[in-house]
This record gives C-alpha cells, structure tokens and sequence, in this order.
C-alpha cells in the first residue's frame, strides 16, 4: 500500500511539473513572441496544444531567437521526458514483478 501512494505521489508530482514547464513554455511564446503567436492563429484553450504540435507550429517555432523563450522549450522538453520515462520504468518493472512472482 505504502509502495502505491509513493508511487501515485511521484506520477503526480512529475504531471504536475511537466503542465506546468508547459504552460510557461506557451505564455513565453505569446508574451515574448507575439509575431508567431499570430502565425500560429493566436489558438485558444485546447487548441493551443495543438498549434505547437502541428507541422507547420514546429516549424514556426524552430525559428525562435528568443533566449528565455528558448529556455522554457528545454524545460518543457525535458519535463515531459522525464515524466514518460516515470512512467515506462514503474509499467516496465510492474510488468517484471507480476511476471517473476
């Protein structure tokens, strides 16, 4: 049980981090880049994501000179590696441990 609730509190806290190097990541874009915020069609709620992710978003957002704007796109990135690879170890060795016992 006490295995579980550490487990749960470590996904939580990883999910919590990785929106919230997210929803910086996306204020930095349309505060500090508002040129290709408009290019990206200045999306709203649950579109934004999908701007970002889009072909012609990436694109757009590799062209970013943007130091801090730069900075938050790591930190996003790396935040959302780390919470997937949370979450492949524990399905990894869930998997290992119901297999061996």
């Amino acid at each position: 049980m006490l295995i579980s609730i550490v487990l749960v509190s470590i996904w939580a806290l990883l999910m919590f981090r990785s929106g919230l190097a997210e929803y910086k990541y996306y204020q930095s874009v349309k505060t500090l880049e508002p040129k290709i915020w408009e290019q990206l069609g200045s999306p709203k709620y649950l579109k934004i994501p999908l701007a970002f992710v889009s072909s012609k978003g990436s694109k757009q957002l590799r062209g970013i000179s943007n130091k801090t704007v730069c900075e938050f796109a790591n930190k996003h990135r790396q935040a959302g590696i780390q919470f997937l690879a949370y979450v492949v170890l524990v399905l990894v060795a869930s998997t290992v441990y119901f297999k061996i016992a």
